[in-house]
């Protein structure tokens, strides 16, 4: 007589999967330098405005979304039957292995990355074949173009710049990475979340490979990581499978229109670059004074080595409110802390800090 197998037997393959509940306690008030989030008030004078377009039916109603397309499709310049709204990038993330992966599949990502691909790899039971970082940030591309050759790949996840390394894969190697792919027939996922801190985009590609999805978020350099906005784009063929396997809604109605409303005043976004890559000057320069080694990267965020100062950095900061990320998941990178961009006034409360626990 065979045995039952209960709920509990046959979802416990969901118990490899490691979630952390958040704390009770709020970020908000604190200066939030450990998310890449964008910590000030730069958006204060176009909530005013937004606020006073807030209808209850923005609350009562489901969403409409379509103007955000034609939005989007206009920024971009890219059609809209090509696009597919996301609430933020992992939304775009698990579209993509939804589409094209089943069950002991096997997809290439890099490791470290965007921990929604281990997650939603898990969650899908395929196999990952991770590309790591070597102690000089490296990527082992040989392995990439080796493993495509050689081994039946159902996806390719890859983040530019990435997270939280702050490295991009060169255009060349991209390209290479295409090429070959479109020969095997492998799709080919681009996670752009910190466009804009980084200017190369291939969403012009997806005209020249038939293989590309790109995804792009509005939580960086737009500064709305709240409003859990995000697309994808691709040919029109992949877009429309893509888009079918979207929720009921894609979005809320408030993050569509408070992204619609800031991709039609792009002054907001390129104040908010400005003050970041400010602040990221001023940071550098006084690092440099400080002899503290840093990475400089394509991201909203750096990463500092404290050496056998780490700890008392981290309970420092956190004393003062200033709320930090711990090291890279890097050889030889353990000493070192993730402390996300902001305007020059914060990143001086960084440096103040910084000055006092090297006394």
């Amino acid at each position: 007589m065979k045995s039952k197998r209960t709920i509990l037997s046959k979802t416990m393959w969901a118990d490899k999967i490691h979630r952390v509940r958040g704390p009770i306690e709020t970020r908000y008030n604190k200066i939030r330098l450990d998310k890449n989030e964008k910590p000030d008030y730069h958006l204060s004078k176009l909530l005013k405005k937004i606020r006073k377009n807030i209808t209850h039916e923005h609350l009562t109603a489901y969403p409409e979304t379509e103007i955000l397309y034609q939005t989007i499709s206009k920024k971009f310049k890219i059609r809209k039957e090509s696009i597919v709204l996301t609430p933020g990038s992992d939304a775009a993330i698990k579209n993509c292995l939804d589409l094209f992966t089943e069950k002991d599949d096997k997809i290439i990502s890099i490791d470290p990355t965007f921990a929604m691909v281990d997650i939603y790899s898990k969650i899908k039971r395929v196999q990952q074949i991770r590309i790591k970082y070597n102690e000089k940030l490296e990527l082992d591309y040989e392995k990439i173009f080796r493993t495509i050759k050689n081994i039946k790949i159902s996806l390719i996840i890859l983040a530019n710049p990435n997270s939280p390394t702050g490295t991009i894969i060169s255009k060349k190697i991209l390209s290479n990475i295409l090429k070959l792919c479109q020969k095997k027939n492998v799709p080919v996922l681009i996670d752009e979340a910190y466009f804009g801190f980084y200017k190369h985009s291939t969403i012009p590609l997806i005209k020249k490979y038939t293989n590309l999805i790109v995804c792009q978020t509005f939580s960086k350099a737009y500064g709305l990581a709240g409003c859990r906005v995000g697309f994808l784009v691709s040919n029109n063929n992949l877009a429309k499978r893509l888009y079918n396997l979207r929720p009921m809604y894609e979005i809320n109605s408030i993050g569509a229109m408070i992204v619609n409303e800031i991709l039609k005043n792009n002054s907001y976004v390129s104040k908010n670059l400005k003050d970041q890559l400010d602040g990221k000057k001023y940071l550098f320069k006084e690092l440099k004074k400080l002899k503290l080694q840093y990475l400089d990267g394509y991201a909203n965020f750096v990463h500092i080595n404290l050496g056998d100062k780490k700890n008392k950095a981290e309970r420092t900061f956190l004393k003062h409110n200033i709320l930090i990320r711990g090291s890279l998941n890097v050889p030889g990178y353990k000493n070192f802390l993730r402390v996300s961009l902001g305007p020059k006034n914060m990143m001086k409360s960084v440096i103040k800090i910084l000055k006092n626990i090297l006394k």
